[in-house]
């Protein structure tokens, strides 16, 4: 099995991931829609972790765990899970710590979809 720290990102994996069969290109916009709407809301998410304001860590935190589980970017909705259920349940953790290693995958992410598209 595949660690997270080892996770690589496919097209091919996020294609089968989507039940196969979908063009490359539809992928890649789906792909460019997601990291669209990351990039709309990191802004406020940042804020939000700066401010330690709970409530928008724990809104941003769902709808990007949403998107990122959409297309099977596991370690991206990991990450957002667990800002989302700390922040629900108004748990004392490393907000920025966490928002820092997101901020880091959210760049791997965006530099495989420009190696991809």
């Amino acid at each position: 099995m595949v660690s997270m720290e080892d996770f690589v990102y496919n097209i091919d994996d996020v294609i089968n991931f989507l039940g196969g069969g979908l063009d490359k290109s539809i992928v890649i916009s789906l792909i460019e829609v997601f990291i669209q709407s990351v990039n709309d809301e990191f802004p406020k998410f940042q804020e939000a972790i700066e401010q330690n304001n709970l409530e928008l860590i724990h809104k941003i935190g769902h709808k990007l765990k949403g998107s990122s589980a959409n297309l099977g970017f596991e370690k991206f909705r990991y990450l957002c899970e667990m800002l989302e259920k700390n922040a629900k349940q108004n748990i004392e953790c490393d907000y920025s710590s966490i928002f820092n290693d997101l901020k880091n995958e959210k760049i791997l992410i965006e530099d495989w979809y420009n190696s991809n598209k």
